[in-house]
């Protein structure tokens, strides 16, 4: 253990270069170890981002790892007379450091398949007049640029030193076709190029690079790559990462039989994030977590139930305070997973929510989350995440915990059991969810923050829990009939649980549709998507976000063909399926309750002469104002006309106003905080 505090204290205060590199090692791990309550505002280049040409001089560089599917920056861009025929050449820069494999061609999102060992299309319609070829950017293929075909094509303008060094590139040419054919082959311009690519290699410490999608080997690369990392190799604990990488190769089974690996990945980032967001990212694909090794170097584990090797008994601890996990307040009962499905061409959208049965059954109404991984590309692996997930953001309890110098022992650990049979607690495990220390407090010098772990979140039952993955979308008919808007079953206004907000349940969705449900305050705010979630009888319910006092709103529903959330998802007729259901000028009082009408003391007034009422308000919680209202004499109070209001909060109010020539009926009205008014007091009618 003096080793231990040696090292903690000769991190943060010694000088030197062997110094200054543990400074940079144990802030890295502290800051992804904090990441979590400071959330990445940047999430990362999108699906459809990547997907699409970029025709800009500044582009961003990007690097992908893993598999993904993407397009890139339009490097060269110009027609010639090449081989008898007029042709487009267009290069297209993919990835910094190169990638390791074209698996799949895209022209215009539509997958396409070229001659076998031959850079030809064969798809109609452009079979045989577009060519699509690649370099890696790396190993036999370094430079990115080398076309020979580019340079006959344009001597002089793209030459030898036109190197593209590390770069893996796209180049499609595209020949000219007669002008009736033109919106046939080419309606809109020439076709979009991406391809569904193996990313670039992973660094290997003992050996050659090679290209993974174990997540672990992905994120020490991120980390220590020579070229584009932060940290050397002994920065970081070696042997942990190989187990974690063992963890995610681990095989876990399908729904449907046989096995997938237990967590795999592939995503892109740019070079000018923050490298902790991007770690971050990656981490949250196998639930990693880092940690800071008694050596000063940084260390992973995977998502992956392990017992503790340390116990917490009274006689180690100098301060406990414990209380519940969450509370009606910070309560999450559904994580919506997003994620990016192969099934639909890599793009992104939204796995089957995962549910808290008992937090629902507890607080009723489902709070929905999303729950961002960007980086995962299996729609079981998104919900085994959830899972894990939502035990730790409801867990049983929640504890600090000041230890003596036995604490010390913690320092690298990821759980541990809590001994306290005072308080319940039976070598009750839970996670550390952040460790500190002092050295100079007398008082213990080490602090944990623990939260109860729950074990069996771990557990996966592939038949009822994998859920159901989306399948690859059906060309849609243009002119197929629409389906009769969504028919609604109950609309509440909810208030008593924070800002108010509106809920909406509906019929079951009709085959192979999804309900697109968005509401805007009248008459003419933003539109908002509403939130999905489950009740308390597992029925699906739809809310809004918290909404404005006294504010007048209108929901809209309707069937669609593609699940909300994802990138294919617009609001045009290629993703409307249904006429749509309007629900307007819903109210909303945070207060609905009214206040009791006012009492009228005493009252006087004459025509053309002086009107006064004194009353006694209600002075409860319900009340804030009375208005006095007045109208022609023998008319009804739906004809009157508001003349002033008074906050006081008197026993007894006196209020005042000039009474017209032609004489006037006078009446009294209370307000409650949100607008909601008691039943109108008749006062006297003067003329």
């Amino acid at each position: 253990m003096p080793a231990v505090g040696a090292w903690l204290v000769g991190t943060w205060t010694g000088t030197g270069l062997a110094t200054a590199a543990l400074k940079i090692a144990a802030s890295l791990a502290l800051n992804l170890a904090v990441a979590k309550l400071t959330r990445p505002d940047q999430k990362g280049p999108k699906p459809r981002d990547i997907q699409t040409e970029l025709r800009q001089s500044n582009a961003p560089r990007i690097r992908h790892l893993g598999r993904v599917r993407t397009s890139g920056s339009v490097m060269f861009w110009d027609w010639a007379q090449y081989s008898g025929n007029r042709v487009l050449f267009k290069l297209i820069a993919v990835g910094q450091g190169g990638f390791s494999e074209v698996e799949q061609w895209y022209l215009n999102d539509v997958k396409v398949e070229t001659n076998v060992g031959g850079p030809w299309v064969q798809t109609e319609p452009w079979q045989g007049r577009v060519a699509l070829r690649s370099r890696q950017g790396l190993l036999s293929q370094p430079d990115g640029g080398d076309y020979q075909i580019l340079r006959d094509a344009f001597p002089g303008q793209w030459t030898l030193n036109h190197k593209l060094t590390d770069v893996g590139t796209y180049f499609g040419t595209f020949e000219a076709v007669k002008g009736e054919n033109i919106a046939e082959v080419y309606s809109g311009g020439e076709p979009m190029v991406s391809a569904v690519i193996r990313g670039d290699r992973c660094l290997n410490p003992s050996g050659p690079g090679f290209w993974t999608d174990n997540p672990a080997y992905q994120l020490r690369d991120v980390l220590t790559n020579p070229v584009y990392g932060a940290l050397a190799d002994d920065d970081i604990d070696n042997a942990s990462f190989e187990q974690a990488a063992t963890d995610c190769a681990e095989a876990i089974p399908l729904a449907a039989g046989g096995t997938i690996a237990r967590y795999f990945a592939g995503g892109s980032y740019t070079l000018s994030e923050p490298l902790k967001d991007v770690a971050q990212r990656i981490l949250d694909s196998f639930a990693g977590r880092p940690y800071i090794t008694t050596e000063g170097k940084i260390g992973v584990r995977s998502g992956k139930w392990r017992a503790p090797n340390y116990t917490i008994t009274e006689d180690k601890i100098v301060a406990i305070d414990i209380g519940p996990g969450s509370g009606e307040f910070d309560r999450v009962t559904t994580l919506v997973p997003k994620y990016v499905a192969p099934e639909i061409d890599y793009q992104e959208t939204t796995a089957s929510p995962w549910d808290d049965a008992a937090a629902i059954s507890l607080y009723g109404e489902s709070v929905a989350q999303d729950m961002d991984l960007p980086w995962v590309q299996h729609h079981g692996q998104a919900r085994r995440l959830a899972k894990i997930q939502m035990a730790k953001l409801n867990p049983a309890w929640r504890a600090t915990i000041t230890l003596r110098f036995w604490g010390l022992l913690l320092l690298e650990e990821e759980n541990v059991f809590v001994d306290l049979p005072s308080l319940g607690l039976n070598n009750a495990p839970a996670w550390i969810d952040s460790f500190s220390f002092d050295m100079n407090n007398a008082e213990g010098v080490c602090t944990v923050e623990l939260i109860a772990a729950n074990p069996a979140s771990f557990d996966w039952d592939a038949v009822s829990e994998e859920g159901q993955a989306p399948s690859q979308p059906q060309p849609i008919d243009h002119n197929a009939t629409l389906l009769p808007g969504p028919v609604i079953n109950s609309l509440q206004v909810i208030t008593g649980d924070g800002d108010p907000y509106i809920t909406v349940r509906t019929d079951a969705a009709p085959s192979a549709r999804y309900l697109w449900a968005r509401y805007f305050r009248e008459p003419d705010g933003p539109k908002f998507d509403m939130f999905f979630g489950k009740d308390a009888s597992s029925n699906d319910v739809w809310r809004t976000a918290g909404l404005q006092d006294q504010g007048q709103y209108t929901v809209e529903l309707t069937w669609t063909n593609v699940r909300p959330g994802t990138d294919l998802f617009d609001n045009t007729d290629f993703t409307i399926a249904s006429a749509t259901t309007v629900s307007s000028g819903i109210e909303v009082f945070e207060n609905t309750t009214p206040p009791d009408p006012p009492v009228v003391i005493s009252e006087s007034g004459t025509a053309g002469g002086a009107f006064e009422v004194t009353f006694e308000p209600d002075l409860g919680v319900n009340y804030r104002k009375t208005e006095l209202w007045r109208g022609a004499v023998g008319s009804s109070f739906a004809n009157a006309t508001f003349i002033k209001q008074s906050f006081a909060t008197s026993q007894q109010v006196t209020m005042n106003d000039t009474v017209p020539g032609a004489g006037a009926d006078y009446w009294i009205i209370s307000v409650n905080p949100s607008g909601v008014k008691s039943s109108e007091v008749f006062v006297g009618s003067y003329s």
